[in-house]
């Protein structure tokens, strides 16, 4: 239960149902799936919390967040989700990075004479939706154009001298709601 997991799509929102309650939409690549308040809560839950910042977020810490919050049978959503794709789990490092693309959300809003070394992203007029470290931020800007994340982990790695952990700054940004996960499209 300690395996490290992403949560992969782009949440779309709430459609009507034809024999139900409304279901929740999330897209990946150009699939969407629809799913149960449950099984979406578990999804949720995969982003991670801001307060775990960098670290790694675990099918144990999202069982756990699912218990606290009242979520029944999240195992079984967990195993649901990851069949249809919407959860991956990183047992391998380069196959998830070749397997995936980041998307971004929101847009940059710049720093401050006061904190040259962090980065504001939200919403022009509505506000800060998180602030970016020079790590985060550079993820955040150039990985989008990039066709996967290990295209984005090689190009890092190449400049001497600067650490590179594109999948800390990856869950800082899904975790800050800055950026999904997608599949990468198929060469």
């Amino acid at each position: 239960m300690s395996t490290t997991i992403f949560p992969v799509g782009h949440y779309t929102g709430l459609r009507a149902a034809a024999d139900g309650p409304p279901q929740h939409s999330v897209r990946i690549g150009w699939q969407q799936h629809r799913l149960e308040e449950d099984a979406f809560g578990t999804w949720v839950l995969a982003h991670g919390l801001r307060e775990t910042g960098k670290d790694k977020w675990t099918e144990a810490d999202v069982l756990g967040q699912a218990e606290q919050a009242g979520i029944a049978g999240a195992a079984g959503h967990l195993q649901q989700l990851a069949g249809l794709g919407l959860v991956a789990s990183l047992d391998d490092g380069e196959q998830f990075a070749r397997g995936h693309r980041m998307g971004i959300m929101f847009v940059g809003l710049g720093n401050s004479p006061e904190r040259l070394d962090e980065f504001a992203v939200g919403l022009p007029g509505l506000g800060t939706a998180a602030v970016l470290d020079a790590g985060s931020y550079e993820l955040w800007q150039w990985g989008s154009i990039a066709p996967t994340l290990w295209d984005v982990y090689e190009l890092r790695a190449a400049v001497p001298g600067r650490p590179v952990d594109v999948l800390g700054d990856l869950r800082y940004l899904i975790a800050n709601g800055c950026a999904y996960l997608d599949v990468a499209a198929a060469t």
